[in-house]
């Protein structure tokens, strides 16, 4: 079952499954409610990195309110043939971009 589908950005049909969402939020309980965040980082990013050592694409924005103040939010989801789906999600405060890919800023 997912939590929701989207067209992210990179134009990725990208799934949150509930799955991954329950283990999201047991490491990371400040996403309790947070589903929209994570959509419209996915949507309408900040930027986008690109790990090669990983394989995965780093969806991130910053939220000026946030359930820990202002904070960036990283979506790390994985990209199949035109697909993705979320790995994990947390907010955090410093983005590290060394050893990645920028392959789209706003």
């Amino acid at each position: 079952m997912n939590i929701f589908e989207i067209r992210s950005q990179l134009d990725k049909h990208i799934r949150l499954t509930k799955t991954q969402w329950e283990h999201i939020t047991l490491k990371h309980k400040e996403l309790h409610g947070q589903e929209s965040k994570i959509r419209l980082t996915l949507q309408d990013p900040d930027f986008v990195l690109y790990s090669q050592s990983d394989g995965n694409h780093q969806y991130h924005r910053l939220f000026k309110e946030t359930p820990v103040s202002e904070k960036h939010l990283l979506v790390i989801v994985k990209h199949l043939n035109g697909e993705g789906f979320v790995i994990t999600a947390f907010f955090l405060s410093k983005i590290r971009e060394k050893g990645k890919v920028k392959i789209y800023a706003r």
